[in-house]
């Protein structure tokens, strides 16, 4: 069993490279022996410092993602995984305000360029593309139109 005070040094030494969740911490946490309870404990004492915040965490995974040309439906499906709702990361995204029009046709020049769609199998398989990298249907008609 792990101390409180070997999981707090464990938390900072982890926090002070990257920002986490609070769900993410808690499994590391978990898996250096920590029982609940004291986990428990480890996070709020990191939350009162704001070491860990919630807030942070979710505008680094958006412009990371984006950044990385995903939408807003897989970022939002990825924070899902680590119990962050829908409406916190819809928040966020409107306090950064991220162009996701612009960045769905950024994505869809840089996977296909040009070229144009010539029968309906290959446009299909890109808006197919699209939409697996989380982009609506409005934002893929627009990449779609800004290339034809």
């Amino acid at each position: 069993m792990a101390e409180l005070a070997d999981l707090k040094r464990m938390a900072l030494n982890w926090l002070s490279r990257r920002d986490y969740s609070e769900s993410q911490l808690s499994q590391r946490l978990a898996k250096q022996g920590g029982e609940a309870a004291v986990v428990a404990q480890v996070i709020a004492w990191c939350k009162a410092e704001n070491y860990l915040n919630q807030q942070r965490f979710i505008s680094m995974l958006l412009r990371s993602r984006a950044n990385k040309g995903y939408g807003l439906a897989y970022i939002v499906q990825e924070c899902r995984q680590q119990n962050i709702s829908r409406e916190q990361v819809m928040q966020c995204a409107a306090e950064l305000e991220i162009d996701w029009f612009a960045l769905a046709q950024q994505q869809y020049q840089k996977k296909y360029g040009q070229t144009g769609v010539t029968e309906y199998k290959d446009k299909f398989k890109r808006m197919a593309y699209m939409q697996r990298r989380g982009f609506s249907n409005e934002q893929i008609q627009f990449a779609l139109e800004q290339t034809t």
